[in-house]
C-alpha cells in the first residue's frame, strides 16, 4: 500500500503537468476548431469503451498486473509521439498539412487514452484485493493527498514554462508544450514502474459465458441507478471542461500560470482539505448520501461560471475550488461503489472487473456524447454575442449557453441517485452535518496553526 501511494506522487505530477493550459495552448496552436475541442473533450470517454474487452481479458486470464502494465505504459509513452509527430508534419508540410497534423494529434490522443482504459479495470480489481474494505475510503483519500504537493509543483512549473517560452511563433508554442508533455511522460513512466514491486496473486474468475459476465452487473438495480446518475453528471461535466480552459485563455486572455492556478492548483488545495472528510464520510455514513451532497453542490457551481468576466476573474478561483471539492466526493463515492462490487470477499471473487468495465462504459459513453454535444452547440452558436446591458453579465456568448446547460443537467443527475437503496447508509442530513463540522474543524485548525506555532508550547 505504501508503494501504491508513492507511485501516485509521480503519477499526480504527470497528470497535472499535461492537463490544463499546456494541452489547450497546444491544440490552439495547431488550429483546432470549437468542434475539434469538443472531440478532444470526448476522446477519453470514447477510448474508455475498450475497458469492456479489457475486463473480459482480465477475468479470463487473471493476469491483472500484466494487463495493467501493458495499458498504462502505453498511456504514458504515447505522449512522446503525441508531442512530436504533429510538429514534424507542420515543419515539413507547412500550412498545407495543418489538417493532417490536427488529425494525427486527435488519433494519438485517442490511443493514449485507450491505454488508460485498458489498464484501468485491472488496477481497480488488483487494488480491491490489496486494500481492506473497511479503510478504502480513507486510504484512497490519503493516497490522493500525498500526490497533491507534486501535482501543484508540476502544474505551476508547466504553466510558467508555457508563459515564459510559448510566445511568438507557432513553432515556439508547439515545441514548448511538447517539451512539457515529454518531461511529464517520464514521471508517468516512473509511476507505473513502481508497481512491479506490488504483490499480485493470479485470480482468474470461473469461466462463465461471455454474455453472462457482461450482463451480470446490469442485473444489479442499485449499480445501474448509481451508474446512470454518474453518467448524466459526466455528460454535463465532460463537455464543459475543455471549454472552461478555452474560455479562460481565449475570451478572458489569462496567462497560463493563472489558468493553472485556477483550474489545477486551487482545486488541488481544496482536495487536500476535503479528501479525508469525503473518505471518512463514505466509510461511516455511506456512498449514496455523499453522492447526493456532492451533486447538489455542483449545481450552483455550474451556474456560477456564467457570472465570470474580465472584471470578476476572482469568482473563477472560488468556483473552481468549490467545484473540485464537490467533484472529489463524486469520484470517491463512485470509485468505492465500483470497488465494493469488483473485489474479493471471503467466499471468493465477488464481481470481478466486469463491474468496473460496465460502469466505465456507461459513464464514458455519456462523457463522449457530452463532449460531442457541447462541441456541436459551441460550433452552432459560435457567432452568438448578445448584449444584455447588465453590469455583471455584459454579453452572452456560446460559452454562457454551455455553462447553463451543464448546470441544468447536473440537477437532473440527482433523480437516478434517489432510486439507489443503501440500507446501511445514514440520512443525508446527518452526513451533511458531519461533513460541515469536520470541514469547520479542519479550517479552524489550519487558520490557528500559525498562532499555535507562534505561542509555542507551555513550560
Amino acid at each position: 500500500m505504501r508503494i501504491v501511494t508513492i507511485a501516485w506522487v509521480f503519477g499526480a505530477a504527470w497528470m497535472h503537468a499535461v492537463a490544463g493550459a499546456p494541452l489547450t495552448v497546444f491544440a490552439q496552436a495547431l488550429g483546432c476548431s470549437n468542434f475539434e475541442f469538443g472531440i478532444l473533450a470526448a476522446m477519453p470517454f470514447v477510448a474508455a469503451l475498450l475497458s469492456l474487452p479489457a475486463s473480459v481479458w482480465i477475468d479470463r486470464s487473471g493476469r491483472r498486473n500484466v494487463i495493467f502494465a501493458i495499458g498504462l505504459y502505453a498511456n504514458r509513452v504515447l505522449w512522446f509521439p503525441l508531442a512530436l509527430l504533429p510538429i514534424v508534419v507542420l515543419t515539413y508540410g507547412e500550412a498545407t498539412y495543418a489538417g493532417v497534423a490536427i488529425a494525427l494529434f486527435l488519433i494519438l490522443t485517442f490511443l493514449m487514452h485507450a491505454g488508460q482504459a485498458s489498464g484501468g479495470p485491472a488496477w481497480v480489481s488488483w487494488m480491491a484485493d490489496i486494500v481492506p474494505e473497511a479503510i478504502r475510503g480513507r486510504y484512497f483519500a490519503r493516497r490522493r493527498q500525498w500526490g497533491i504537493p507534486s501535482a501543484i509543483g508540476a502544474a505551476l512549473l508547466a504553466g510558467w514554462a508555457v508563459d515564459r517560452y510559448a510566445t511568438g511563433s507557432q513553432s515556439a508554442i508547439l515545441w514548448t508544450c511538447a517539451i512539457v508533455f515529454m518531461a511529464a511522460s517520464v514521471l508517468g513512466i516512473v509511476d507505473i514502474a513502481l508497481f512491479h514491486k506490488v504483490p499480485h496473486a493470479v485470480r482468474p474468475k470461473p469461466r462463465e459465458p461471455l454474455l453472462r459476465t457482461l450482463v451480470g452487473p446490469l442485473r444489479n438495480a442499485q449499480f445501474v441507478s448509481f451508474s446512470i446518475g454518474t453518467a448524466i453528471l459526466m455528460f454535463a461535466i465532460a463537455g464543459q471542461g475543455q471549454f472552461v480552459n478555452k474560455y479562460l485563455v481565449e475570451h478572458l486572455h489569462l496567462k497560463s500560470v493563472q489558468v493553472q492556478l485556477m483550474v489545477l492548483v486551487g482545486p488541488l488545495l481544496a482536495q487536500l482539505l476535503v479528501l479525508p472528510i469525503w473518505g471518512l464520510a463514505i466509510d461511516r455514513y455511506g456512498k449514496k448520501p455523499a453522492m447526493l451532497i456532492a451533486i447538489l453542490g455542483l449545481v450552483p457551481v455550474g451556474f456560477g461560471w456564467v457570472l465570470i468576466s474580465a472584471e470578476h476573474v476572482w469568482l473563477g478561483y472560488v468556483l473552481a475550488i468549490l467545484g473540485s471539492a464537490m467533484w472529489t466526493g463524486v469520484e470517491v463515492a463512485n470509485f468505492n461503489m465500483v470497488m465494493e462490487l469488483s473485489g474479493t470477499d471471503q467466499r471468493g471473487y465477488q464481481g470481478g472487473s466486469a463491474y468496473m468495465a460496465v460502469n466505465a462504459v456507461i459513464i464514458n459513453v455519456a462523457g463522449c456524447a457530452g463532449g460531442i454535444f457541447f462541441g456541436s452547440v459551441a460550433e452552432l452558436l459560435s457567432d452568438l454575442n448578445y448584449k444584455t446591458g447588465w453590469w455583471w453579465l455584459a454579453e452572452i456568448s456560446y460559452y454562457h449557453v454551455l455553462f447553463i446547460l451543464s448546470a441544468v443537467l447536473r440537477l437532473i443527475a440527482v433523480v437516478p441517485m434517489l432510486r439507489v437503496r443503501e440500507p446501511e447508509a445514514a440520512p443525508t442530513l446527518d452526513t451533511l452535518r458531519f461533513m460541515t463540522g469536520s470541514l469547520y474543524n479542519n479550517v479552524v485548525g489550519v487558520v490557528m496553526l500559525p498562532v499555535r506555532l507562534f505561542r509555542g508550547r507551555p513550560e
